[in-house]
């Protein structure tokens, strides 16, 4: 997988740059009970954050990939393979690691985790969000997903894993019972959150529910502008974050997906009370995923905005311009992942908030 600059083992610690290749004995011991304790929405406060961007993330290695049938009734991203399982799983794989070398080698604080025999485990965004506020404890919050076999994601190991990594003790919000009540919510798949307004942005889809969505303002105190989004075939688009991403200045946004035209001005309407300027992108851009897109950041404050090499491909050369002048890119082509899942780089990142560090973005 090329150089192994910022490679370590999990036994060597969880300072600094983190990856564990295929780890063997399991986690670090889990934290106390209370570094991650269950605690009910009316405890937490409006979870606004000092900070827009991660400089430490989670991501997840798969140890199988597919096509999940099941996934694709309500993604239409999603193609059928072109090679066999085995194949496939090895290019998964590979695709997965080049990346992973990337934002280490930017100076990102990656931590990677092995999933079980699971087709999208790959995209951990979906199910779990890291909210890291200046005036209270970390919060972890975990989702109700559409699927049957995307719930089996939820591992209590991982959730231990990011409350061992956090600064204080983690309180938890489980929003997964709504799946019971046919409410879904998929992380930041269906949510595209300025965490320093406090403001969120969400298309209604079979993955992302009125009713998810009240939960999750309930929770949160954070506010969701709502609005319905389609591609050029009328299908309605599956996830928020495949037509938006929030950086630090700039908002990505398919514009052309808001068929509405008063839904559209309301959205372009908060984005321009959020004081960010809008990268205005095609439908064939977002077929390339550029809008999938994430903005990261050092341990020490240098930004980085993470994509798939399709997507920085699929840029104008002005707005690769305006891209470069704004972050260092990164970029890595994983057109397996992309092509059989469904989703890119944005969807491959789960933040886990600000490094061991004073100095941040």
């Amino acid at each position: 997988m090329g150089s192994e600059r910022g490679i370590r083992s999990e036994r060597d610690g969880m300072h600094g740059p983190f990856f564990a290749t295929r780890p063997t004995s399991g986690f670090p011991p889990p934290p106390s009970p209370q570094s991650c304790a269950m605690t009910s929405p009316a405890d937490i406060a409006r979870l606004t954050e000092p900070t827009q961007c991660a400089s430490r993330v989670l991501m997840v290695r798969p140890g199988s990939f597919g096509r999940n049938d099941a996934a694709a009734e309500t993604n239409a991203f999603m193609r059928p393979p072109l090679r066999e399982p085995d194949a496939l799983a090895d290019a998964a794989r590979a695709e997965f690691d080049g990346l992973a070398q990337a934002l280490i080698d930017a100076g990102v604080e990656v931590i990677v985790d092995d999933e079980p025999d699971l087709p999208d485990s790959v995209f951990p965004n979906n199910w779990m969000t890291f909210h890291q506020p200046a005036d209270t404890d970390p919060v972890l919050i975990t989702y109700p997903m559409a699927t049957p076999a995307r719930r089996l994601e939820r591992r209590e190991s991982v959730i231990r894993l990011v409350g061992s990594l956090a600064d204080g003790p983690v309180r938890r919000i489980s929003l997964e019972h709504l799946e019971q009540q046919g409410e879904h919510l998929e992380g930041t798949g269906s949510l595209v959150i300025d965490r320093v307004a406090g403001v969120a942005f969400a298309c209604i889809s079979p993955r992302t529910t009125p009713g998810a969505l009240d939960a999750w303002e309930r929770a949160t105190g954070i506010r969701v502008v709502r609005f319905d989004a389609s591609d050029a075939d009328g299908v309605p688009i599956y996830h928020t974050n495949v037509i938006m991403s929030m950086g630090r200045r700039l908002v990505w946004l398919v514009a052309d997906t808001v068929r509405d035209a008063a839904q559209l001005a309301e959205v372009r309407r908060e984005v321009e009370i959020l004081n960010k300027r809008v990268l205005d992108l095609e439908m064939r851009q977002m077929s390339a995923m550029c809008a999938n897109v994430l903005e990261l950041a050092t341990p020490a404050g240098e930004p980085v905005i993470a994509m798939s090499t399709s997507a920085w491909n699929a840029y104008t050369p002005a707005q690769q311009a305006l891209l470069e002048s704004e972050a260092r890119i990164v970029h890595a082509p994983i057109p397996t992942i992309e092509r059989v899942g469904g989703g890119s780089v944005r969807c491959m990142i789960a933040e886990l908030g600000r490094s061991r560090s004073p100095k941040t973005h």
